[in-house]
């Protein structure tokens, strides 16, 4: 059984939830009693009506809206709506609709009851029409039976793209044509989703039958088994390509083998949060699957959409739909000649507020690389023995990186706990691109040095050191008579002096910050005066320890309650640094 899980909790969550969506969106009615929202529709169209149980929002309800649903009907937790709500919620979008077409995930109580409701619907002589969606493929067609498959974020595809063709064909092809536009596109969807463990569902006691090694390939969206266990977890890129692509693409899957995919067919990729991945990998899952498409199967996606559109609460997992759309469209084609094609349905406009794409026909713009050139040119000054230089920054940073774990331990008690990996970062950023430096000019080889910092480090940390070591490029060349003089102790601490002057223009921190510059500032100045660099580092020492004897008033450690404790870790790391310079003297 995986730890109990944490998770925020509130009474009456889902008569809550429903009013508090409403009253976000002006344009949209809740009627309370019934679970219901809808909107306004233009008498000529079609209106779409979905609905299920709650729990993968923004699925209905979100997609409420011109262009695309009419309606939603919202049933308890993981449970379908009664007859009863389904069939008001009929009542409510006919008012103002040529008639309406139920669009109905492929699960037993949702078929069962929004197939009743249509029944009954046109027996009040409402014209009525049932569209069942069923995209997932880890139910293969053996397990499945005449059940079919379930649906998944694919049925968020047909929401949008049956809407548009709603909004602009109804009156000629009612709610006959729209039907028939919502199989086509079923037909050629196929979706798989993956998910490292079961949803946390509010009020429910968390139950879990996967243990920490183990994740769920094909997982629904109620928590049901997918296609089998994956143990041990297996990467996110051996995940997608080993194991959820070829569910979806291999023909030689009899059991899975749903739809074509040949050559020159283009192709709508969706990436579908389950609730509780970062967005920012749910972008990087969106590239490497995209990369595998094309390697491995011949298919560059002609559009991808990413997004959480249909969720299942906190699901830590996430599905990957592919739209036939050439295939689809082929079909529409055949069967309505006003319809261009799937992306003109797929990209036309709607208010619905659950939509991650706004519309846009601009074309992405073109640039001249040759604009983005590194060009670190600076003034000639200070001719150095190169050989030696890139030892001291070799054992530098050999030095930080072996001291990366303690300096990470200060941080987490600190600030962040990521000083340690950003200085490493900065220091590979050194030691990576040694053989592009000048071998001759002191001056720009630390101007290189610091582009390449800025550009590996990141954050406040690689602006600071970015800005010192361009200070003392500078510092270097003010202080050269000319461009071959060699560089000497006595120009090195001209250049440090320039340097920490530079700083203290972008920064207000000083001795007594608990910052790097307790540190930075008692080793440019012993070297400044006695030009020995051991005597240089001890000072920078004495200055990191100091700084576990008063609060931080700057970054992250500063919002700290105590800090007084802790040394900074961007002291320390510094000074790992500097003695691993001095290892090498």
């Amino acid at each position: 059984m995986s730890a109990q899980v944490k998770s925020f909790e509130v009474s009456d969550a889902l008569e809550s939830s429903l009013r508090g969506f409403a009253s976000a969106n002006p344009s949209i009615t809740l009627v309370p009693e019934e679970k219901v929202l809808f909107r306004k529709t233009e008498k000529k169209n079609v209106a779409l009506l979905s609905g299920g149980g709650c729990g993968h929002e923004p699925t209905h309800a979100g997609f409420v809206g011109k262009g695309m649903l009419g309606g939603a009907v919202c049933g308890d937790i993981f449970a379908s709506p009664s007859t009863k709500q389904i069939l008001n919620g009929i009542r409510l979008v006919s008012q103002s609709s040529s008639g309406v077409l139920l669009i109905v995930k492929n699960y037993t109580g949702d078929v069962l009851h929004f197939g009743l409701s249509a029944e009954r619907a046109r027996a009040l002589g409402i014209d009525c029409r049932v569209a069942v969606v069923g995209d997932d493929v880890a139910v293969g067609r053996e397990k499945g039976g005449m059940v079919g498959r379930r649906a998944l974020a694919g049925t968020v595809l047909v929401h949008k793209i049956v809407g548009a063709f709603a909004e602009e064909h109804s009156e000629k092809y009612g709610v006959q044509g729209c039907e028939k536009v919502a199989n086509i596109i079923t037909n050629n969807l196929v979706t798989i989703g993956s998910s490292l463990d079961h949803c946390k569902v509010p009020g429910r006691k968390f139950e879990s039958e996967l243990n920490e090694k183990q994740m769920e390939l094909g997982m629904g969206i109620h928590n049901e088994p997918g296609v089998k266990v994956l143990e041990p977890i297996p990467s996110t890129e051996e995940l997608i390509s080993k194991h959820m692509l070829p569910k979806l693409l291999d023909p030689a899957d009899k059991d899975r083998h749903f739809v074509d995919f040949d050559k020159d067919d283009k192709v709508v990729l969706l990436i579908n949060n389950l609730g509780g991945v970062s967005n920012l990998i749910i972008s990087s899952i969106a590239a490497k699957t995209t990369d595998f498409l094309k390697k491995d199967y011949n298919i560059t996606p002609a559009q991808t959409i990413t997004g959480t559109l249909m969720t299942s609460f906190n699901q830590d997992g996430f599905s990957i739909t592919l739209l036939n759309a050439t295939k689809a469209t082929k079909q529409l084609n055949k069967e309505f000649k006003e319809v261009d094609c799937v992306f003109k349905l797929l990209n036309a406009p709607t208010t619905a507020p659950g939509w991650p794409i706004a519309p846009n026909s601009e074309e992405a713009p073109s640039y001249n690389k040759d604009l983005l050139k590194d060009e670190i040119k600076v003034k000639d000054a200070g001719s150095y023995d190169f050989d030696k230089f890139s030892k001291w920054m070799q054992s530098g940073a050999e030095k930080l990186i072996k001291a990366e774990p303690h300096i990470t331990s200060l941080d987490n008690k600190v600030g962040d706990g990521d000083c340690g990996y950003t200085l490493v970062a900065g220091a590979k950023g050194i030691t990576e691109n040694l053989d592009k430096l000048s071998k001759e000019s002191l001056s720009e080889a630390t101007a290189q040095i610091s582009d390449f910092i800025e550009s590996s480090m990141g954050g406040t940390s690689g602006g600071l050191y970015s800005i010192l070591i361009s200070g003392f490029s500078q510092g270097l060349i003010e202080a050269c008579k000319d461009e071959k003089e060699p560089v000497t102790p006595e120009l090195t601490a001209k250049a440090f002096d320039y340097a920490l002057d530079t700083l203290y223009k972008y920064t207000r921190a000083r001795p007594g910050s608990s910052t790097m510059i307790d540190a930075l500032e008692p080793f440019i100045k012993e070297f400044s005066s006695s030009k020995d660099f051991s005597k240089a580092v001890k000072a920078a020492e004495e200055g990191a320890k100091s700084t576990a004897t008063f609060e931080a008033k700057f970054g992250r450690a500063s919002y700290v309650g105590d800090s007084s404790q802790v040394e900074d870790p961007g002291a320390v790391g510094l000074v790992e640094f500097l003695k691993g310079v001095q290892s090498a003297l």
